[in-house]
């Protein structure tokens, strides 16, 4: 089956701008308490909660869970100033000074060594943060209605790595493959239930790993999709090894990012340009944000 597309209008960017809004807002508000109460001010529901994520080998947060009614949106964030090296960091090492560099590898595939350390550092607190917000679903008799994954820039690069794991959770914990599934977790609905949102995301694997990835959208019909400012200037950044070659990326043109220069940076990579452009685009939609893949633009 063909992966999922965009469609045009503006129905499908009400998701793309809550999920650029939270990896936004989480890079604004170190503090979680005081972005869970800026995120329940948003959302006017004093019942939202947000929990903070750790790698182990970061010296901040570096993802969030947010848990809105119906809906869990895990965010993986973009790196600190003083943690923009490490996106070169794609190699493992050994801990002595004359050890070489060596590719590491799942399944065969090449991946990139950092971003999976920090996903295996966080998995199993994304796993137990998860099971809280579907426990406190149910306890209010409901069910998730839409699980969104989503990243920006080296955030985007882990979620590529992650995602993998936390479908296989979600079908094996509550899913087709649990030993009591429930219906909202069935195969038939995951292409309805997870979304996979990433803005200007660093590529993390290579292409055979990208390309059982991208099986594994087409097999659910997985909405995978990375958004890109056109002027992006990061994007010409190494590794060159690694791209971001997962889902349906999308240009942002000239016609939807020209009014927010000052909110994309300098370089064109700022997550709150993403969030503005997201913002506008759900506000009054454009023809002209077309797949890369399809236009001939990659």
């Amino acid at each position: 089956m063909p992966l999922v597309q965009l469609n045009p209008g503006s129905g499908d960017w009400h998701d793309v701008k809550h999920a650029a809004l939270i990896v936004w807002k989480a890079s604004q508000i170190p503090d979680v308490t005081a972005l869970q109460n800026d995120l329940r001010n948003h959302y006017m529901n004093p019942a939202s909660t947000t929990i903070d994520i750790h790698t182990g080998i970061n010296q901040f947060r570096k993802a969030i869970l947010v848990h809105n009614h119906e809906t869990i949106v895990i965010a993986f964030q973009g790196s600190a100033d003083d943690e923009i090296h490490k996106n070169l960091w794609t190699d493992g090492k050994g801990p002595n000074w004359w050890d070489f560099p060596y590719p590491v590898h799942i399944n065969g595939n090449r991946v990139h060594c950092f971003y999976l350390g920090m996903w295996n550092g966080m998995k199993s607190a994304v796993f137990s943060a998860l099971g809280d917000a579907i426990a406190a679903m149910h306890d209010h008799d409901m069910v998730p209605k839409k699980v969104i994954i989503a990243g920006y820039s080296m955030g985007g690069g882990v979620s590529t790595l992650a995602f993998t794991d936390i479908i296989e959770h979600i079908r094996h914990s509550y899913g087709s493959q649990a030993s009591s599934p429930q219906d909202w977790a069935s195969d038939h609905t995951l292409g309805s239930l997870i979304q996979h949102l990433t803005f200007a995301s660093r590529g993390a694997g290579d292409q055979g790993y990208l390309t059982l990835l991208n099986n594994l959208y087409a097999r659910y019909q997985i909405r995978a999709w990375d958004f890109l400012n056109h002027w992006d200037q990061t994007q010409h950044l190494p590794p060159y090894h690694f791209r971001c070659w997962r889902g349906h990326r999308y240009i942002l043109p000239h016609e939807v990012t020209h009014q927010f220069g000052a909110g994309f940076g300098p370089l064109g990579h700022w997550i709150q340009g993403y969030y503005q452009a997201a913002e506008w685009m759900t506000d009054y939609g454009s023809d002209q944000v077309r797949s890369a893949y399809l236009s001939g633009y990659a």
